[in-house]
């Protein structure tokens, strides 16, 4: 019985662990940074267009897929992450209260501001893996 339940992990791990490429998971991060720092960008900055911004990101994603080569079901499934972190980025910033103290935006930047790092060093890795 303990063979059996061996076997089948050996089976179903590769399936399991490894199941994104990681090319993917480069981008999902991206993603995933850009899409916390543009909700809270447009909670706190005067005048953000949230939706140039995004157009702009896969537009850019787009572009550095062409050297990659995504799937058009993963580029579909980073927009639905792009969508559903931003959604749940804005209702926690909401309930901050950062929609009506807009002068609570500056006790938050510094969160933030890593998470654009971050992103920063994901693009920096997606360019890189292009360039080999």
């Amino acid at each position: 019985m303990i063979r059996i339940y061996c076997i089948l992990i050996l089976i179903l791990l590769p399936k399991v662990g490894f199941s994104e490429s990681s090319e993917y998971s480069l981008f999902r991060d991206y993603v995933q940074y850009s899409s916390s720092v543009d909700a809270y960008s447009k909670m706190c900055v005067k005048n953000f267009q949230p939706e140039l911004v995004e157009a702009e990101l896969f537009e850019l994603i787009n572009l550095l897929n062409e050297k990659v080569g995504l799937s058009s079901s993963e580029i579909e499934q980073l927009k639905e992450k792009y969508t559903r972190i931003n959604t749940s980025t804005l209702s926690q910033l909401t309930r901050l209260g950062l929609d009506k103290k807009k002068r609570s935006c500056k006790n938050y930047l510094k969160v933030f501001e890593r998470f654009d790092e971050k992103r920063n060093e994901k693009l920096d890795e997606i360019t890189e893996l292009i360039e080999k």
